[in-house]
């Protein structure tokens, strides 16, 4: 039997990449970045067999969370995103989220969250939003392991630096701190922008002239800053 259950849906008007992840033996399930089509990702989970239990936040922009708010109606699942971001960054940035406080966790960097025997760690990366993350997934099936980046890495580039709440300096530092993981770690981006839907980071750190930089004055130079 698979150890692992892994979607990647393709949904919305901006190529958003949304994610499944469970645990094959329990049938527990987290849903990323919930948005566009609710009934598209509840649906996909019941026809597997899944009980959404977790609902995981890359970041707080609306295309990533409209259906945020429609997930939790719908099922008991707990919202969890980085503190910076619940406590800043959406209420400010993005128009808050309307949801029982009870359904809210704050999580920080290096915390694990799990699902049955799943466990998927929180990477806080901020740059593109204050409290950005990235979640990382070891099982035997995921060999190096299996990186949900959001929009702080995309195949072929990075995440945008220049919007309001974002940090340049900080989007260099996170990126740094994604090249230090192994070589074979496949990542997942927030949206279908690149030449494929993954990739694994020794190709990336070939290829990407984001990761390439080889100091954060080349890098804002290369996002305009």
């Amino acid at each position: 039997m698979a150890s692992l259950y892994l979607k990647q849906l393709t949904l919305g008007p901006m190529q958003n990449f949304v994610y499944l992840i469970g645990d094959p033996v329990t049938k527990e399930a987290a849903v990323v970045d919930p948005a566009w089509n609710v009934p598209v990702i509840l649906n996909q989970l019941k026809d597997d067999g899944y009980r959404l239990t977790h609902v995981l936040l890359s970041h707080g922009h609306y295309d990533h969370i409209n259906g945020v708010e429609d997930v939790v109606d719908k099922t008991d699942a707990t919202v969890c995103a980085q503190a910076v971001e619940l406590e800043k960054f959406i209420p400010e940035g993005a128009g808050g989220l309307v949801i029982p406080r009870s359904s809210l966790k704050k999580t920080a960097s290096g915390q694990a969250v799990r699902m049955g025997n799943i466990e998927i760690t929180l990477i806080h990366t901020p740059g593109h939003t204050p409290g950005s993350q990235c979640m990382l997934i070891k099982s035997p099936e995921a060999g190096s392991g299996i990186l949900i980046t959001g929009d702080t890495l995309f195949v072929g580039t990075c995440g945008r630096c220049d919007l309001p709440y974002s940090n340049p300096d900080d989007l260099f530092r996170s990126l740094t701190r994604l090249k230090r993981l192994d070589d074979g770690t496949v990542f997942y981006p927030g949206h279908d922008y690149g030449s494929t839907p993954t990739n694994t980071l020794k190709n990336e750190k070939r290829t990407n002239p984001f990761l390439l930089a080889p100091s954060i004055d080349d890098f804002l130079q290369m996002v305009h800053h």
